[in-house]
């Protein structure tokens, strides 16, 4: 998992592809072998994460407390159609 979170980083935190890039490239092998139960750790470990800062900036800034609820399932819905992709 930590290859994965490495890649992870390196390529949508640095070189800045979209998650579904990053999803899409890595099923098609171009970063090695993962198995299911590593990406669906990941995909759930950023999804906890994009939920943990839509939290935080809804308490920072009260005008986005209106659109947190609409972003948190927008996100949640995102790696949810990552992750089905993902098996397919």
């Amino acid at each position: 998992m930590d290859r994965l979170w490495g890649l992870y980083e390196h390529w949508c935190m640095e070189e800045l592809i979209s998650l579904r890039e990053f999803i899409t490239r890595l099923k098609a092998g171009e970063f090695g072998a993962f198995n299911r139960d590593d990406v669906v750790g990941l995909l759930r470990e950023i999804e906890a994460s994009m939920l943990e800062n839509i939290e935080l900036k809804a308490m920072e800034n009260p005008m986005l407390e209106e659109l947190k609820e609409e972003r948190m399932i927008e996100t949640s819905q995102e790696i949810d159609a990552l992750i089905t992709d993902w098996d397919r």
